[in-house]
């Protein structure tokens, strides 16, 4: 585990800016295609922090899949495991992606939700 927190470290900003902008991307989407009202706008923040949480925890996994070569085998044994690790890795990493995803949200949904009935 000491490579995988040495990639992790060194390539931080990195991969804060890939999961921010897998996060953004779909956060984006998701602000778009919702229809408007606060309780679906409300539900759709919890989906986006939902969805940067998820891919955080998948590129944390796949960094120490590829950074450690006993990771990959170890987490098919112990998937539940693997799954609760990635997850709670992945926030410790990606703070700053997860947030990025999450402030895109609101930013896209606020914009769209001024837009009146005559703007195109």
């Amino acid at each position: 585990m000491e490579a995988f927190e040495a990639t992790m470290t060194s390539n931080f900003f990195a991969f804060n800016v890939a999961v921010g902008l897998v996060s953004v991307v779909a956060s984006g989407h998701l602000a778009q295609r919702m229809r408007p009202g606060f309780v679906r706008g409300a539900s759709g923040f919890v989906l986006a922090a939902g969805i940067a949480l998820f891919v955080a925890a998948a590129g944390t996994w796949l960094v120490a899949a590829f950074s450690s070569p006993a990771a990959a085998a170890t987490s098919w044994r112990i998937p539940f495991r693997a799954v609760m690790w990635s997850l709670e890795t992945g926030v410790e990493f990606a703070a700053l992606g997860i947030v990025a995803g999450m402030l895109a949200y609101a930013v896209l949904r606020l914009r769209l939700g001024t837009k009146t009935r005559d703007e195109p």
